[in-house]
């Protein structure tokens, strides 16, 4: 389930400041996305700039002011970069019919691909085709659009990066506001308690969590099931995030062996439990493996502790 924001603003002397769940609730944006515009404020021009964060009670505020402007001046840039339509779209008769070809020329797409997969992945963003077909350039039968609905759909384009499914970011229909991946749900408390440092995004937060791991422990195949059991989250999300990890440290891909991983694990063990009665069985329960393997991790662990025995 999902953390409810708690959107705040507080009164400062003659200022209104806000923290960054009334930011994500006035945008729409998710946690990844409100962090990332903070900590890419010095490549935004100063005069539009995201404000500075400031520490009240122990939280973050931000100027509200200031980022009423930088998301103003933020909107503004996304929609200078919209693909421009041909001014032949608007030339034409709202009722003519155009071909997927001619539609996709007219919007400024690279070609009817792009029109044909917004409409498999998400038929509610880009105008339906007519009933019957029309002729292409080809001669051949293809779907056909009204050029009204063409122009509406120009009309309506704001610069907003589409996803693989063709969503927009921010607030969905039927959606909850800034509804946050199924990572940044799992490691929401940890971002947060996190958040007087360095702005982490939930990918971040995990690749240091798998990197940990792998210098500790080395890396072996089932680490992201380990993650996602231990921090939540889809074992996809961690698969991705080990793949990532270990592309960025090649010298950590080679896998430990087996014993020498049991006997790492035996040795965690060992230091948080001590040297209790039935810790082999009890390894052996949590990791799977029989009592008699978990028992010789059991004694490599004792002797990597004390060398002496």
């Amino acid at each position: 389930m999902s953390k409810a924001l708690n959107p705040q603003r507080r009164v400062v002397g003659d200022r209104t400041v806000v923290n960054r769940d009334w930011i994500r609730e006035f945008t729409g944006a998710s946690v990844g996305t409100a962090a990332r515009w903070y900590k890419i404020r010095l490549e935004q021009p100063e005069e539009h700039r995201h404000p500075e964060k400031e520490r009240i009670d122990g939280s973050d505020f931000y100027d509200e002011q200031q980022f009423r402007d930088f998301y103003t001046w933020f909107q503004q840039e996304k929609a200078n970069k919209v693909l421009k339509a041909d001014p032949e779209l608007y030339q034409a008769d709202p009722e003519d019919v155009v071909s997927i070809n001619t539609a996709a020329k007219w919007l400024g797409f690279s070609g009817a691909s792009a029109i044909r997969k917004y409409l498999k992945d998400n038929p509610d963003y880009f105008p339906k085709p007519l009933a019957e077909p029309v002729e292409g350039p080809t001669g051949r039968m293809t779907p056909g659009f009204r050029v009204g609905d063409l122009q509406d759909f120009d009309r309506k384009r704001t610069g907003d990066k589409l996803g693989k499914a063709g969503r927009r970011p921010g607030p969905q229909p039927g959606a909850a506001v800034g509804r946050p991946s199924a990572l940044e749900e799992a490691l929401a408390a940890e971002l947060s308690a996190r958040a007087g440092g360095e702005p982490l995004t939930a990918t971040q937060l995990a690749a240091q969590y798998a990197t940990e791991r792998i210098d500790r422990d080395g890396y072996h195949p089932g680490l992201a099931a380990q993650l996602s059991e231990q921090h939540g989250g889809p074992q996809r999300s961690w698969e991705y995030v080990v793949r990532t990890a270990l592309a960025h440290r090649p010298a950590a891909a080679p896998a430990r062996s087996e014993a020498d991983r049991r006997a790492a694990v035996a040795l965690a063990a060992l230091r948080e439990r001590g040297d209790i009665r039935g810790l082999a069985a009890s390894l052996a329960r949590e990791h799977g493996g029989s009592p008699d393997v978990w028992s010789r991790a059991v004694n490599a662990a004792r002797r990597i502790a004390d060398p002496t025995t």
